[in-house]
């Protein structure tokens, strides 16, 4: 029973150092899908610290609300993953290192009140709650929803009236005049969210549809201080931040 401890103690304390990425890489950002993968990680590392801790459950099921908090925190950690917040988490660290260590709670708690409640039961709670993180990568936010869906639509007509590739050179320095002073001068964020691997959430239309409609608190620039040949410049250079 001690061995088993000390492995879930050392589990645990690794699964807490790698949720203190975000603070280390500082404005790093990662693509969403591998954004999910490490949430995924944590979730596992997490549940296994807490099934181990929980140990053997004899005597059959003890308490049910164990079993209501394995069951109900899987759907909290997938609200936690929401993609809509990566903007944000993305350009405050230790916000960022919140929710991570929030994910190593809730993956703690599947795998311990799982196992709490029956043997076996906790290992089903942490292999759903890491299956549910890695089903993640392929679909929940790798490509961050456009909410004016007619911007969308109006992109490509707009880009055949303008014709050719963006000129990144001038996007860069549009970019510069009337973006850097909320996203940075590389595009690492500040006021507003980082741009950096942009163009694994965005294609090229979706991020010239971005600039024509976007949602507040972001400016409209265009139709106005930006031209339709300045959006697909700017969009262009945005494609290029890495």
């Amino acid at each position: 029973m001690k061995e088993r401890r000390v492995i879930a103690g050392l589990v645990l304390f690794a699964t807490v150092l790698f949720a203190l990425v975000p603070v280390i890489r500082r404005g790093a950002e990662l693509p969403t899908a591998q954004h999910h993968f490490v949430h995924a990680l944590m979730l596992a590392g997490a549940a296994l610290s807490g099934i181990l801790f929980a140990g053997r459950t004899r005597g059959g099921r003890r308490g049910a609300v164990w079993l209501v908090i394995a069951t109900l925190v899987p759907a909290l950690a997938m609200l936690l993953m929401w993609p809509s917040k990566y903007a944000y988490f993305e350009t405050h660290p230790y916000g960022h290192l919140t929710e991570h260590l929030a994910l190593v709670v809730l993956g703690f708690l599947a795998g311990f009140g799982g196992e709490r409640y029956a043997a076996g039961i906790g290992w089903a709670a942490g292999i759903g709650i890491f299956a549910m993180g890695m089903l993640a990568i392929g679909g929940y936010g790798v490509v961050r929803s456009v909410p004016n869906t007619i911007g969308i639509a109006a992109a490509p007509t707009s880009r055949a009236n303008i014709g050719g590739l963006p000129n990144q050179t001038r996007g860069a320095a549009l970019f510069a005049q009337n973006c850097a002073v909320c996203h940075g001068t590389v595009g690492v964020g500040g006021e507003g969210p980082s741009l950096k691997n942009e163009r694994s959430r965005k294609s090229l239309v979706q991020a010239e549809a971005w600039i024509q409609n976007p949602a507040p608190p972001m400016p409209k620039l265009y139709p106005g201080t930006l031209s339709l040949r300045d959006v697909a410049d700017v969009a262009g250079y945005v494609e290029t931040l890495r």
